[in-house]
């Protein structure tokens, strides 16, 4: 039987919808990938990313041998050529090979924060068990059909790049430009792969995060805290791009400027980190405006009634009750002053801190560098 859409009822005796709790913590272990009925089957990226996932040892030391290889692959090709002294690493030259390892380190944090998100946002979706495992996987699962035309897109980029870069970048890897296009061709490309599928899927879980939030039904601003459950994730996606674009900045201002494919990374990279912060919590930032809009005029017009009612007494002399009126007026006083302070982002002021500082201390340090070195400091 296929799995039904979204948002319509299961017959099943687990079903969530009449239940507050999260679903079984087995749901968050390794592979939660491994729905009863996928929607579709996960791309190559998403295969493999599973695949090491299943494997003994932490993630990241698979990650850092991919980065070890790179390495290793590159500067053979630059001792051969005599572009590097034989025995000598130079990150300039290889500052490239980083770039995979370090996407692939970040697919596999962000799937973690992900499923984190799902469970901590559990509590307010009202789906049925087999429903939030179906988000779940098109949370963290790209589709295979777009997976490959991203993987040829990045292809085509990576065979026009290498015709319009200039002969001083490309043959340090070889004798000619063809033999260097040849030699450096396996690790640009996974690069630009693991770069462009990571983008995509970037988007595209942002976007299911906004789909998410869709799916609830009713808000309190006064019990938001797991409405907060996804800011996590956006701030730590649009962080990693910042350090990606900052890293590449810092490491090869040179390259990046006589590199057309480069440069537009670079420079697109800052403003969609903050796109990939603000966007997907924008729709639940509306809906909790709303929300307490609609709170504050229900609690200004209470607080009318309250001081229509004292005026009443006061013109009429029947002030025995006076003290009642008081008590009430300070109490919706009280519920407005504290719906006027609910705040309307669905962030905590940590979350927010920590994406502004990843933002913008890279800018102020390097500034300062600048500054220093006019200086002649």
């Amino acid at each position: 039987m296929g799995t039904p859409p979204i948002g319509t009822p299961v017959g099943c005796a687990s079903d969530s919808r009449t239940s507050e709790q999260p679903t079984t913590p087995a749901a968050v272990e390794r592979g939660f990938r491994s729905v009863p009925e996928r929607p579709y089957e996960p791309g190559w990226l998403d295969r493999l990313v599973d695949r090491i996932d299943g494997l003994p040892g932490a993630n990241g030391l698979y990650a850092l041998g991919l980065l070890a290889f790179q390495v290793a692959w590159v500067t053979v090709a630059l001792w051969w050529n005599g572009a590097l002294p034989v025995g000598t690493i130079d990150l300039k030259h290889t500052f490239i090979v980083v770039i995979a390892p370090y996407l692939l380190w970040v697919r596999f944090y962000l799937d973690r924060v992900a499923g984190t998100a799902m469970d901590a946002f559990r509590p307010v979706l009202q789906v049925s068990d087999p429903e939030f495992q179906r988000l779940r996987y098109e949370l963290t699962t790209l589709p295979p059909r777009t997976t490959w035309l991203v993987t040829v897109l990045a292809v085509v980029t990576y065979v026009v790049n290498a015709l319009l870069l200039p002969d001083w970048v490309i043959e340090q890897f070889g004798p000619s430009r063809g033999v260097s296009a040849i030699v450096i061709a396996p690790v640009a490309l996974l690069t630009m792969a693991v770069v462009a599928i990571s983008t995509v899927q970037a988007i595209r879980q942002l976007w299911m995060v906004n789909v998410i939030h869709g799916l609830v039904e009713k808000i309190s601003p006064f019990r938001a805290k797991a409405l907060y459950a996804f800011s996590r994730l956006a701030a730590r996606t649009g962080a990693s791009f910042l350090l990606l674009a900052y890293y590449i900045a810092a490491i090869r201002p040179d390259v990046v400027r006589e590199t057309p494919v480069l440069k537009l990374l670079v420079v697109a990279m800052v403003p969609t980190a903050v796109a990939c912060f603000i966007v997907p919590l924008y729709g639940m930032h509306r809906r909790l405006a709303a929300e307490k809009d609609r709170l504050l005029v229900e609690a200004g017009a209470r607080f009318e009634r309250v001081l229509a009612q004292l005026h009443r007494r006061v013109e009429e002399g029947a002030l025995a009750d006076a003290d009642k009126l008081n008590d009430q007026l300070s109490s919706v006083a009280t519920e407005r002053d504290a719906l006027a302070r609910i705040p309307i982002w669905p962030w905590d002021a940590s979350t927010m801190t920590g994406f502004i500082t990843t933002l913008v201390l890279p800018v102020i340090l390097w500034l300062v560098q600048r500054l220093l070195g006019r200086m002649g400091l």
